[in-house]
């Protein structure tokens, strides 16, 4: 019975799991009702802490509170009380009684599994559409994005079926952008995590990370790959088997890349690095690099305690994330934000210099938009404040 009771706990929780990520960022979701979207995401963190009641270290509650309290001293002193603002309290909340609830195993199993199952659909309704669109051809289309978009609503998936030869894979998101750190961060702890390899899983997770066409994705799987091969080859004496299982993951991107190079006839290579080539004053690139000194501009008005939501004027130019926490709400809230988020990923490992290329490469999938208050991003920090170390420390292997 006892069985019986975890195992019907565990279900629910994976449920419950799921319906905070995607509550919390599915855009079509939120751009429906982002109060019943705030009200919705509280109420299930809320359950999933009552599904696996532990008890919550003083420190740990004194850390949500100091984080709290800043945020919204920084709301009162700059007059700012946007849903942004109050949707920001909501996710701190919610993501701090989920890390409490779940262990860091755990939460990172829970996590890979929902993005997986995400991204197995995006792919299969991406690869649909490039091979009979009319398939498509029944569902109600909407509008997006200020009107600039068509696309049809799957929920599971996002299909912008009026981007022509600009398809891209948007998931469940706003901005193909916003999938690839998904996908990259659950590739990451995929290769890191487990003593055995899922090819499958890395597969699947590498060609949705592919067909983003997101430069700052395809950048970013690099950056993965090149520390999972750095993190074989220190964990292991065996050369032969080291190569092996380089060679092999390395055969299946190139494979992976190939595939929807061909499928794309030459998109890849004529929209996502083409962006390099934007001029002085307009483009991806030059949005992207003017982020960085707009986010200074403004932390320079109040550095303590940030200007709040009220204080962006142009959100479309906040996309530097590791500067944006300090931005919105001041130094306290870098800090723990930077630490958290560093420690989640260095914990994946015990080599001092691979932590560098792990934690390089979680933080490179968050340098093109604005993720700083993304609710998984939160979990992900009070995961690295969250006392404990993991016990993946041990060499990968593949099957």
């Amino acid at each position: 019975m006892k069985i019986k009771l975890e195992s019907f706990r565990e279900k629910i929780t994976y449920l419950l799991f799921f319906g905070c990520l995607f509550c919390a960022s599915m855009y079509m979701f939120e751009s429906y009702s982002g109060v019943v979207s705030c009200i919705l995401l509280l109420t299930l963190s809320v359950l999933i802490y009552l599904f696996n009641i532990k008890p919550l270290a003083k420190s740990q509650i004194l850390n949500c509170l100091i984080i709290l309290s800043f945020i919204m001293f920084s709301m009162v002193v700059n007059r700012s009380f946007a849903s942004i603002d109050i949707r920001t309290v909501v996710i701190v909340i919610s993501s701090y009684l989920v890390i409490q609830s779940l262990s860091y195993e755990n939460f990172l199993k829970k996590y890979t599994d929902c993005i997986m199952v995400i991204a197995l659909f995006s792919i299969a309704a991406y690869f649909l559409y490039k091979v009979a669109p009319g398939a498509f051809g029944a569902f109600p289309r909407q509008l997006w994005r200020n009107h600039s978009v068509l696309f049809v609503n799957l929920w599971l998936s996002v299909v912008p079926v009026g981007m022509q030869d600009y398809f891209r894979n948007f998931g469940i998101f706003y901005e193909p952008g916003i999938f690839q750190f998904y996908l990259n961060i659950a590739l990451l702890i995929e290769l890191f995590s487990n003593k055995k390899i899922n090819v499958f899983r890395v597969l699947v997770l590498t060609v949705a990370v592919i067909t983003t066409l997101s430069t700052n994705g395809y950048i970013s799987i690099v950056l993965v790959f090149f520390a999972y091969g750095l993190f074989v080859i220190l964990g292991s004496g065996n050369r032969d088997k080291i190569y092996r299982k380089i060679g092999f993951l390395a055969l299946l991107s190139v494979i992976a890349i190939i595939f929807v190079f061909l499928i794309d006839k030459g998109i890849i290579g004529s929209r996502v690095f083409m962006k390099f080539s934007s001029t002085k004053t307009s483009g991806s690139y030059y949005d992207r690099t003017n982020a960085i000194s707009y986010a200074l501009s403004k932390i320079f008005q109040n550095p303590l305690l940030g200007v709040a939501a009220r204080g962006i004027e142009d959100s479309y130019n906040a996309t530097f994330t590791p500067l944006n926490w300090m931005m919105l709400y001041g130094i306290v809230i870098e800090g723990y934000a930077l630490v958290g988020y560093s420690k989640m990923f260095s914990r994946l490992t015990s080599n001092r210099w691979l932590k560098i290329f792990i934690v390089a490469a979680a933080f490179s999938t968050i340098l093109t938009q604005d993720l700083s208050f993304e609710w998984i991003v939160w979990c992900f920090i009070f995961c690295g404040i969250k006392n404990g170390v993991s016990k993946y420390n041990e060499k990968s292997e593949l099957y």
